[in-house]
């Protein structure tokens, strides 16, 4: 039987969105192929089928996901992106983005996979970075030049925290780091660093 090119569309979708909650829980060298392609309920020729490869796949969950957070703030009206992106970062910043990295983002996950990973791959990531720096720099203020600077920092910042505060025991230790990058980026936001 062959399938309609919607119905391919939509099975790699399907596949894309459980292998990348697979893989942001697991990291790049903690799942197989196999086990990718059950958690997306498919067989492993059915991923290989959509993905050439595992690096593929993980090169199309950074170029479809990395940043997506953010995607509010750039629709948000002018007056309202830089309330909008506090609220991101609260979220962003929280225990239950620690504890769900399945349901998290991409950068404090994968990060690390993707610098162990091909060309194609950390050029999808720099994109996606790029994109995101965009969204960032002209919410904040100061010069474009200290705009593009700041919005790295307050990426590399919240990222880290994250990173970090996932690495850390649950408890007081993992709620400081969150809480002090939280407190040091909102006053980036508002303008009094």
């Amino acid at each position: 039987m062959r399938y309609s090119k919607e119905h391919k569309t939509q099975a790699k979708a399907a596949i894309l969105r459980q292998a990348s909650r697979s893989l942001k829980e697991n990291g790049f060298r903690g799942i197989g192929v196999d086990a990718l392609a059950a958690s997306a309920e498919v067989t492993s020729g059915a991923l290989y089928s959509n993905f050439e490869n595992k690096e593929a796949l993980l090169e199309e969950v950074v170029a479809a996901q990395l940043g997506i957070e953010f995607a509010g703030v750039a629709e948000a009206e002018p007056s309202e992106r830089r309330h909008q992106l506090g609220e991101v970062i609260r979220l962003y910043l929280s225990d239950q983005h620690r504890e769900n990295p399945a349901d998290g983002c991409v950068m404090p996950s994968l990060s690390s996979d993707v610098a162990r990973a091909g060309a194609s791959v950390r050029e999808a990531y720099r994109g996606r970075m790029a994109d995101l720096v965009a969204i960032l720099a002209p919410v904040l203020r100061g010069t474009p030049e200290e705009q593009v600077g700041q919005a790295w920092v307050m990426i590399a910042s919240i990222v880290g925290a994250v990173t970090i505060a996932r690495a850390l025991p649950a408890g007081d230790h993992a709620c400081a780091v969150l809480d002090a990058t939280l407190a040091t980026v909102m006053a980036t936001i508002a303008g009094e660093r």
